[in-house]
């Protein structure tokens, strides 16, 4: 058995306009981790990651030691946010004098000597679905590799130039001219659609039931794969890569319904189409939410931050419904509703064909 034991999570519903980039457009994010980064000494997607790297549950994880793994799930293989040349300066702009550190892998070794004891360490680049793909890693290094423990770190640096010229240029993010027309983020809507950049962190701890004192949630299954597409950052319209990775995930887990889903759920219209077709055509009783309207796509860390947001949600009893919404829809809620049930299906996506999924349970 594997258990998410416990998490931290950052997320931001703090929104601002970004109006001296190439693209303008809101963003949820905290200002001051830009604070000092012109100085060159602080570097902004690690302020992110100290929102959750807190000392006494990482003290009280090297207080019981075990055979630990450490995954840094960065969605990408380096930091992107520094200076380009010819670009021209935004508010963004900064140069690191610690160029070493913008490399995920290495930033993964210095996280993992604060563990203690880390017999494996390893990072993840799977674009936005990383942080959920990793529980594939989680589930064989515990199972396969009788690991006692592994540390998952999630941090992107989204809110970036670099980040937020690409989403604008490729008009994935909503726009600010978009929102000027009244157009609001959301996900499975009929009007509003589309999502903000936003900055965002987890930290999450899973163990065996051979170290396990207390749990989160249970985690049964994970499985990420791709599908048949020409395009890598297109989607199918019929779900295939969504329906090839639930499959995969909810028969290692050995169930065949869930109550409670947390979509990908970028409102784009492709994603609208590929994952509500996924989902109705594999599941009957469910309901399903999305959190990036709330607090911004959070890159690579979005699949498993989300996660840890609705059991946060869950443990309230409620699964709150979609922001934003303009019709009623009980089953891509419009609305807060009671928990259904224990089981929840997480899905993400990312570019370049990778679809993810876990599945878990609060009932244990």
């Amino acid at each position: 058995m594997i258990y998410l034991t416990d998490y931290r999570t950052a997320s931001s519903t703090n929104v601002e306009l970004l109006d001296d980039i190439l693209f303008p457009q809101k963003v949820h994010w905290f200002p001051e981790t830009y604070a000092r980064a012109k100085s060159g000494l602080f570097y902004p997607p690690h302020k992110v990651a100290d929102k959750v790297l807190d000392p006494k549950l990482m003290e009280s994880l090297k207080e019981r030691p075990c055979k630990t793994a450490f995954i840094l799930a960065a969605g990408n293989g380096a930091f992107a946010g520094l200076k380009t040349p010819g670009r021209p300066e935004t508010r963004l702009t900064y140069e690191y004098r610690f160029l070493p550190f913008t490399l995920t892998q290495v930033y993964a070794g210095r996280i993992a000597q604060a563990l203690g004891n880390v017999e494996h360490i390893v990072t993840d680049s799977s674009a936005c679905a990383s942080s959920l793909k990793v529980m594939m890693d989680v589930q064989t290094l515990i199972e396969m590799y009788r690991f006692d423990r592994v540390v998952v770190l999630s941090v992107e640096d989204g809110v970036s130039n670099l980040v937020l010229e690409f989403f604008g240029e490729t008009k994935a993010s909503l726009s600010w001219k978009e929102e000027q027309e009244g157009i609001m983020p959301s996900a499975f809507d009929e009007v509003n659609r589309g999502f903000r950049i936003g900055q965002g962190s987890v930290f999450a701890v899973f163990e065996s039931d051979r170290m396990v004192k207390d749990a989160k949630a249970m985690l049964l299954g994970a499985y990420s794969a791709s599908e048949d597409s020409s395009n890598a950052i297109g989607q199918r319209e019929d779900g295939q890569g969504f329906i090839r990775a639930m499959e995969g995930a909810m028969s290692l887990a050995m169930v065949d319904k869930v109550s409670v889903v947390k979509t990908h759920g970028t409102g784009t219209v492709s994603n609208n189409k590929a994952e509500r077709a996924a989902l109705e055509t594999k599941l009957k009783d469910f309901v399903a939410t999305s959190y990036k309207a709330k607090i911004g796509h959070t890159m690579g860390s979005s699949g498993l931050l989300e996660t840890c947001l609705l059991l946060d949600d869950m443990e309230r009893g409620i699964v709150p419904g979609i922001v934003n919404r303009t019709n009623k829809d009980d089953r891509f809620l419009s609305q807060d509703v009671p928990v259904p049930g224990k089981t929840i299906l997480s899905l993400a996506a990312g570019m370049g064909n990778i679809y993810s999924a876990a599945v878990l349970s609060t009932g244990f």
